[in-house]
């Protein structure tokens, strides 16, 4: 009888210990479950992306992008409208070497704020040949050319198999030289009914821009050479009547200064008035950190050039 109310008490401890603890693990449970149903609702969204967010992605990020079209090929360029209110002209900037038509810098500088004066700007995608921007000491080269050894073999296999696909397309789509391109943009600006047309290089831009101004059938007014080193002859700034500029900063490469210096000579001997040099103090190639003084300098000469003569 004793044993029969000891397993009686038992089995009520049991039922009332049954009865606290299972509310907690059906609840431990269901929290587990929600926390997970909710983390994968988290990661479901995040993969989802909208039809705005894809059409964004597909949308180029440069301002005023404007492909040009050149013996059936479309080469990168940009078009902004000036909006003093009073078109003045347009300015073409072409870019310096290893850069592109909207790299952080001179051109991207001028083309966005030149508009605010009256000038359109267009910018043009030029085809340099590449050449790394690196000086090497001589302890990297040694470094370079150990290096280049072991990968010779990987680079002879990746050009073996790149070189058909390239001769197909050079077949296909021969290269657009930079004057083809640069008439295009002329072209492009006359469509617009723009008749006064400036020329702005920088670097190497400045190079290509005095080649093509000495052999184009379209009238261009004037001509800036920012930072440019020296050109292949001097006879070709000399045979130019239009009003040139020549900016270069206080810190710039050394080649660029001394090739500005000996072309600011060789005016001056030749008594040429529609030259003028100009230099801005602390600045290096790039202008970093002068880039509006740049720009005032040249919306100062555009002025005194071209509008207070009218």
């Amino acid at each position: 009888m004793r044993d029969l109310s000891v397993g009686r008490l038992q089995i009520v401890w049991l039922t009332m210990i049954f009865t606290t603890f299972l509310p907690f693990s059906v609840i431990a449970a269901n929290e587990d479950d929600s926390a997970s149903s909710e983390t994968e609702t988290l990661q479901t969204k995040s993969d989802v992306s909208t039809p705005e967010e894809s059409m964004l992605r597909q949308i180029s990020p440069i301002y005023g992008f404007q492909a040009l079209t050149v013996a059936g090929q479309e080469i990168d360029a940009t078009y902004i409208e000036e909006t003093f209110g009073k078109r003045h002209g347009a300015v073409v900037l072409l870019h310096d070497q290893n850069e592109q038509i909207d790299s952080s810098g001179v051109v991207t500088t001028l083309r966005h704020h030149l508009p605010d004066s009256g000038w359109s700007t267009l910018t043009v995608s030029l085809n340099f040949p590449f050449e790394p921007d690196i000086l090497l000491s001589t302890s990297l080269e040694t470094t370079q050319d150990k290096d280049s050894k072991g990968l010779s073999a990987q680079k002879t296999q990746t050009e073996d198999k790149s070189t058909d696909s390239e001769q197909v397309a050079s077949k296909s789509l021969p290269p657009i030289s930079n004057q083809q391109r640069i008439e295009a943009a002329v072209a492009f600006l006359q469509t617009k009914d723009i008749k006064q047309i400036v020329f702005i290089g920088h670097g190497q831009g400045g190079v290509v821009a005095v080649d093509i101004m000495n052999t184009i059938a379209i009238p261009i007014f004037g001509l800036v050479m920012v930072g440019t080193p020296a050109l292949a002859t001097k006879e070709q700034l000399l045979s130019m009547g239009q009003p040139i500029l020549d900016i270069y900063g206080g810190q710039e490469l050394s080649n660029v200064s001394k090739a500005v210096k000996d072309r600011k000579i060789e005016m001056k001997r030749e008594a040429n008035t529609n030259y003028s040099e100009r230099k801005i103090d602390g600045a290096n190639h790039d202008f970093d950190g002068l880039q509006l003084m740049l720009t005032s300098t040249i919306r100062g000469w555009l002025k005194t050039s071209f509008l207070e003569q009218e």
